[in-house]
């Protein structure tokens, strides 16, 4: 039989209980690894609930036997509940920054590629610049960038009372206006 690590909500237990009765409790179904306590307390102190998680080596056959035997029968003044649980919160997300780790690939620069090919098809001195909002793009008239970094056109209409109005065109922004008189 191939035993897995599992673990295992244990749910009724007095707040009296250790870990060495639990340990001891489930010791005959497999191979206890750990145990947590949990123990809810009210206002004042006095514990509400108490649980525990097992993480024990146990084959499938076991735990279905471990499950019959010991769920809903009465241990040191309470009812037992055991059912599978959840992955611990805690080691998941060390078990995910792990791998996330061990898959990130070093990144690779794109602009000295660019700036590379640039200059083997002739163009030199080259620099690349980012482009200030509000600016117009050179040999391009009536385009200017805008403060995302698009490149947006300028619209020149004339308003109601002959005055001349700019419009910069954004999309789903707030539009700019500039009235030249």
């Amino acid at each position: 039989m191939e035993t897995s690590l599992k673990r295992l909500y244990v749910g009724g237990i007095g707040p009296s209980i250790t870990n060495d009765e639990l340990t001891d409790r489930f010791q005959k179904f497999g191979n206890v690894n750990d145990v947590e306590i949990i123990s809810r307390k009210d206002e004042h102190g006095n514990p509400v609930k108490t649980f525990a998680y097992l993480n024990i080596s146990i084959s499938d056959v076991d735990l279905r036997k471990c499950i019959s035997t010991l769920n809903k029968t009465k241990w040191k003044g309470g009812v037992l509940q055991i059912e599978k649980a959840k992955e611990s919160f805690l080691h998941r997300l060390s078990r995910e920054r792990q791998e996330t780790k061990e898959s990130i690939k070093p990144q690779v620069d794109s602009k000295p590629d660019l700036v590379k090919s640039l200059k083997e098809a002739g163009v030199q001195d080259f620099q690349m610049k980012a482009a200030v909002p509000g600016t117009e793009v050179p040999n391009h008239k009536n385009w200017v960038v805008s403060k995302y970094g698009r490149v947006l056109p300028v619209l020149h209409l004339k308003g109601n009372d002959k005055r001349k109005i700019s419009f910069l065109v954004q999309l789903q922004t707030t539009n700019i206006f500039t009235v030249v008189l």
